[in-house]
């Protein structure tokens, strides 16, 4: 009997099963859940969806400078970092197409080779995005950074004093330190920034003054002409605008891969292209007074002044194109 009892139990248990159907075989102990496929609508759905971040600004490959001076964005900038020859301010605003950056570090290198120990101060670039820039009118689109000027003691020993220092024409510092202007190694910088061959550089934004004095120092140093000449072309003082008494602004050229994006002059104010031919009555400061961030005039560095200025005028007269980009450049305070 409780051998018919052990066989009829599993009997009795299987029959209810197939009774009850597939609920209770999902509810047995121990049996596989049945596997459930998603339906092709939900799949078609999914699908539909967009994916998070979709419509967010796609960024190009590699880097690129897009847009104008003052109208622009930075993509894939480089950060500048302090060096043996280079020492960047603090502040975050070190980024800058990788071709501005490596021809800074180039033309640091080289002065520093020549003349031992001497470092250049660097101040702001662009931010790491580009875009607007606190205290400049520039600056946005990775091509535009502000260099210190190279300076010695009395002594003809070459100082860092870790800033900017403001020169007058005559070379002495307008704020009372006790440094000068250092004609050769400012004029080796000038150098070899306009003779690399991997960057063209466009301008150096300099004082009507200093630019005049680095211009004779090169034609006492009897320069190649075509050297003199391009240096007489970039170097200009911005009408209008920061005088640029206590740095150089570098201002590297469009390169030629990126064309089709990025925009060589600085938009007109107040709207309009950028196309030379909307200069209007700009015109370099070589031959008008400078004037300072409050758009006050600029004091007169020593003088005579006026006559120095007309003769590098009348020695090398910028192009309409550079007459433009002095006048776009600068603003409330370009530092």
């Amino acid at each position: 009997m409780r051998l018919l009892a052990r066989i009829a139990a599993p009997l009795t248990l299987g029959l209810a099963l197939v009774a009850l159907g597939p609920r209770a075989s999902e509810a047995a102990p121990g049996a596989k859940a049945a596997k459930t496929e998603p339906t092709k609508d939900k799949g078609k759905k999914d699908k539909a969806e967009p994916k998070k971040g979709a419509e967010k600004e796609r960024k190009p490959k590699g880097a690129l400078s897009a847009g104008a001076p003052n109208k622009g964005r930075l993509y894939g900038g480089e950060k500048l970092a302090s060096s043996k020859s280079v020492e960047v301010r603090g502040g975050g605003h070190a980024y800058g197409l990788p071709d501005l950056v490596r021809v800074l570090r180039r033309a640091a290198a080289k002065v520093s080779g020549k003349y031992k120990g001497s470092v250049l101060y660097v101040g702001d670039l662009s931010a790491k995005n580009g875009g607007a820039l606190f205290g400049h009118n520039s600056h946005q689109s990775g091509r535009d950074a502000d260099v210190g000027f190279y300076m010695v003691s009395e002594k003809g020993k070459h100082v860092n004093p870790h800033r900017f220092v403001a020169f007058g024409s005559d070379g002495r510092a307008r704020g009372g330190e006790v440094v000068r202007f250092d004609d050769e190694r400012n004029w080796a910088f000038v150098e070899a920034l306009l003779t690399d061959t991997k960057t063209d550089v466009r301008y150096l934004f300099v004082s009507a003054g200093l630019r005049t004095r680095l211009l004779k120092y090169a034609a006492k140093k009897n320069v190649a002409k075509d050297l003199y000449t391009k240096a007489a072309s970039v170097l200009m003082s911005p009408a209008d605008a920061d005088v640029h008494d206590d740095h150089f602004h570098v201002r590297i050229a469009c390169p030629e891969r990126m064309k089709a994006a990025c925009v060589e002059e600085s938009h007109l104010r107040g709207g309009g292209g950028g196309s030379a031919a909307g200069a209007g009555n700009a015109t370099n400061s070589a031959s008008s007074g400078s004037k300072d961030a409050k758009g006050k005039s600029a004091p007169k560095e020593e003088a005579g002044e006026a006559k120095e200025e007309n003769e590098a005028k009348e020695a090398a007269p910028p192009p309409p194109a550079a007459e433009k980009a002095a006048k776009d450049e600068g603003g409330d305070e370009d530092r």
